[in-house]
């Protein structure tokens, strides 16, 4: 899963006068990735000064360990950045209002420009529609830029207020029936190697419900969680570590030493069904670490035998 690498990301409105520093790692070093963005967190009156900040950003953008994109207000916002001497220093573009109407027109712009990966943000009344998410599917599918889709961004701001709603701080996105939409998307989308972000949290002050939504992101494979705060980078990824009980049992289950079906730590594991997850939470673990392991028993085990422990 390439999105995991993204961990937390935070958008910046392209009018802020530090976006080099946090371009560049200085002034967030734990921040994994960055969205300078000239959409909804920029007015129409300061669009100016943001396409100029981004001019400005360009060529002071060194090598740093963060993944750096840009979300532009609209295609013609777009082309005037794609015209920018060095605009091949940050590595994609954030599409807004992605679907059917709108995101055939950004790739058809972006075909040309090999370098850039794309992540479109589903946050329109048709991500409430199946059949229209079916249809954008199939078309993101059929497209020659889609390797280049690092993943499909979900606008959980966005999508409620199409619903006229605002969630309490206290509640997780799956409280809402926002939740339902989240789930049908991870339904219609992953089968289809499509990835999807995780949501993001608009409560600054409310840690355990943060902590709590991550570990049910984490539950649905949703990575590259939208981050509105620097307070909310160190506790996203955490979330992201690899637990020390599925880090040895993704190890066992990926270790060519065990056979094809075990017991371990109480639980059935099936090298056949469960390589996928366990590919999963090492790459967890590669990135942002694991917490000290405790040993499990292990039992091996046939598809025909008992799975209680060998005398």
């Amino acid at each position: 899963m390439k999105s995991i690498k993204y961990g937390a990301t935070m958008y910046a409105p392209a009018t802020r006068p530090d976006l080099a520093e946090i371009g560049n790692g200085l002034k967030l070093p734990n921040l994994r990735s960055v969205v300078f963005c000239a959409e909804d967190s920029v007015s129409q009156a300061d669009l100016p000064l943001a396409m100029a900040n981004l001019k400005n950003l360009l060529p002071r953008l060194g090598q740093a360990p963060i993944h750096r994109f840009i979300r532009p207000r609209n295609l013609e916002v777009l082309a005037a950045l794609l015209a920018l001497p060095h605009i091949q220093r940050i590595e994609g573009f954030v599409i807004p209002k992605a679907d059917l109407t709108t995101l055939p027109d950004y790739l058809r712009l972006l075909e040309g420009y090999d370098h850039f990966e794309i992540m479109p943000t589903l946050e329109t009344k048709a991500v409430f529609d199946p059949s229209e998410m079916r249809r954008l599917r199939d078309y993101l599918a059929q497209s020659p830029l889609a390797p280049r889709i690092a993943a499909l961004r979900v606008g959980s701001l966005d999508l409620l207020s199409v619903l006229s709603l605002r969630r309490e701080l206290t509640r997780v996105i799956y409280d809402t029936p926002l939740g339902y939409a989240i789930d049908q998307l991870i339904a219609i989308f992953k089968p289809a190697q499509f990835e999807l972000s995780a949501p993001g949290f608009e409560g600054l002050d409310q840690p355990l419900t943060l902590m709590e939504e991550l570990s049910m992101d984490v539950n649905r494979g949703l990575f590259a969680k939208t981050c509105v705060h620097p307070s909310q980078v160190d506790l996203i990824h955490e979330a992201y570590q690899a637990q020390p009980e599925e880090l040895e049992m993704a190890e066992a289950i990926l270790s060519p030493e065990t056979p094809a079906v075990f017991r371990l730590g109480g639980r059935m594991c099936e090298k056949a069904v469960h390589a996928n997850w366990a590919a999963t939470v090492l790459e967890r673990a590669r990135i942002f670490g694991a917490r000290p392991k405790t040993p499990m028993a292990f039992y091996p085990t046939t598809l025909g035998e008992s799975l209680k422990p060998r005398a």
